[in-house]
């Protein structure tokens, strides 16, 4: 089927694309934490780091793309790229002035935003201090990064995937270079100049690409154009969603920062190393197939519209179940491992292990959430998942209230992904309410089948870890490496053979898609 081949090429793009990028953000936490550790800065600058992070999801590639390509995409499906053009300059210069007047009012109201976020910093003037100094050094980088993924958005709609993808290495990258170079000067701020660099860096990355598809600038501020008449009675709900998700990460980190120091940088850490398989296969899959979505749904071609979705969400049970197992079985030896070096302990260690075995098990979740709301927003319905997410929100927070009673900082995980997986099959049920049958026997059996190997893969996992660490030194970083890498290679092994011989059909063809994807070009 042409538009399987189409999803897997652009898929295989971004995936390609987003691994390398994981793996420089990899690389920008071990010296984070070798620099740093996981105490009173790292908690400050997380917390700092974090608001113009959930402002970006507010203007940039979370609300903002999701309610610009099915309108840029829909302009382009009727053969209209004049009109589509104008509407992104539009929205460009539009955008431009809204962050201006954003990153002002965030760099003055600072204080009020870690009183509100951070409520366990009052007790500490220092971590106070020092939290509101760093989000104000980093405030402007939500006006970077948000034009930054309003261009990914443009060349998305365009089928160009692999420069967008690359984008936030940018970030890592000069994170990585100013901890190294500046540490020693400005400390914990040198991170802060990095980020700073690395938002400027992810947009004019995209320039040449812009300019290569003949994509010009005008400007030109029209608020009575019918696609920005749209595109706010698409954003409105969106941004009210995403506000409702980001509270859930709000809540944590306020509840994190009156529990022990260290708390927050362990969750932190934690939830790096699940963003890894899912920022590199879950969110790129959404990333490569919302396009394909929305043109399904601006021709109104339902039944296409749900082979793709159905498509996604099997490449997405075949590699994040076996990616969280995965990550449960190794929680140890992996943190130990990536940040167990410089000034960041055994007990961080420990703290990060508990939290990342929670976080893990709603990986799967955390995907499938994304990619069936992107089936939402390429619909236009925008408020289905609004209403779903006000529930949901309610109950992360008595979740987190419980939980963290009993498991401290990992409660805040546990409760994380509860929330996910129920919401998750609140969504599944209202999408096939609206479209018809998603979730089928097939797919039913196909997860089990997905659980069960993944299953096989984690005790073997388990079984290679626990022999070398009876054999090997482990304050060797060698030995360290190896009692990763042996598992891991061994248990992706394992994994494929019991998928083959549980029969399940991606496996069987997987020769076939590989060359689709490694064919793939944007």
């Amino acid at each position: 089927m042409e538009t399987k081949h189409k999803i897997a090429k652009y898929a295989g793009i971004v995936i390609a694309a987003t691994i390398f990028c994981r793996i420089l953000g990899l690389g920008r936490e071990i010296v984070i934490s070798n620099k740093f550790g996981a105490g009173i800065e790292t908690d400050a600058f997380f917390i700092a780091f974090m608001i113009p992070n959930l402002l970006r999801s507010f203007l940039g590639e979370g609300a903002l793309n999701t309610a610009f390509i099915p309108i840029f995409t829909e302009y382009l499906t009727n053969h209209d790229r004049k009109k589509a053009e104008y509407f992104a300059n539009n929205i460009l210069n539009i955008l431009i002035l809204i962050l201006i007047i954003v990153v002002v009012l965030g760099i003055w109201a600072a204080p009020l935003l870690i009183n509100v976020i951070a409520i366990g910093f009052k007790s500490d003037i220092y971590k106070y201090e020092l939290a509101v100094n760093l989000t104000r050094t980093m405030f402007p980088y939500i006006g970077f990064v948000a034009i930054a993924a309003l261009f990914m958005g443009i060349l998305n709609s365009y089928n160009h995937f692999l420069v967008p993808a690359l984008a936030p290495a940018m970030l890592n990258i000069f994170i990585i270079i100013f901890a190294f170079t500046l540490s020693f000067k400005f400390g914990i701020f040198s991170l802060a100049f990095g980020v700073i660099l690395g938002g400027i860096g992810q947009a004019l990355i995209q320039v040449p690409v812009l300019i290569k598809n003949k994509i010009k600038y005008k400007f030109v501020i029209d608020l009575n154009d019918a696609g920005v008449k749209k595109i706010f009675k698409l954003l409105l709900p969106v941004m009210l969603g995403l506000a409702i998700t980001q509270i859930n990460v709000v809540v944590d980190r306020a509840i994190a920062s009156t529990l022990i120091d260290g708390s927050i940088s362990a969750l932190y850490y934690a939830n790096r190393l699940v963003q890894f398989p899912l920022g590199a296969f879950g969110i790129a899959i959404s990333i490569a197939i919302f396009p394909t979505l929305s043109k399904y749904a601006a021709k109104n071609n339902i039944a296409e519209l749900k082979k793709s979705l159905l498509f996604g969400l099997k490449m997405l049970i075949f590699i994040t179940v076996p990616s969280a197992v995965g990550l449960m079985a190794l929680k140890g030896p992996l943190i130990r491992l990536i940040y167990e070096h410089g000034i960041f302990s055994g007990v961080a260690t420990t703290m990060t292990a508990n939290a990342l075995l929670y976080y893990s098990i709603g990986l799967f979740a955390y995907a499938s959430v994304r990619l069936i709301t992107m089936a939402f927003y390429a619909l236009k319905d925008t408020k289905t998942p609004v209403k779903i997410g006000i529930y949901i929100v309610f109950l992360n927070i008595t979740l987190d209230l419980i939980l963290v009673r009993y498991l401290a900082h990992s409660g805040l995980a546990l409760a994380t992904s509860l929330a996910a997986i129920i919401n998750m099959i609140i969504l599944l049920i209202f999408l096939q309410n609206k479209i018809g049958n998603v979730i089928s026997r097939a797919q039913i059996l196909f997860l089990l089948k997905i659980v069960i190997a993944s299953l096989i893969m984690g005790m073997s996992c388990i079984l290679i870890s626990n022999y070398l660490e009876n054999i090997l030194e482990l304050s060797n970083k060698i030995n360290q490496i190896i009692q990763v890498a042996i598992p891991i290679l061994c248990g992706g092994i394992i994994y494929f053979i019991s998928s083959y011989l549980l029969g399940i059909q991606e496996i069987r063809n997987l020769k076939q898609n590989l060359k689709i994807i490694l064919r793939g070009k944007s």
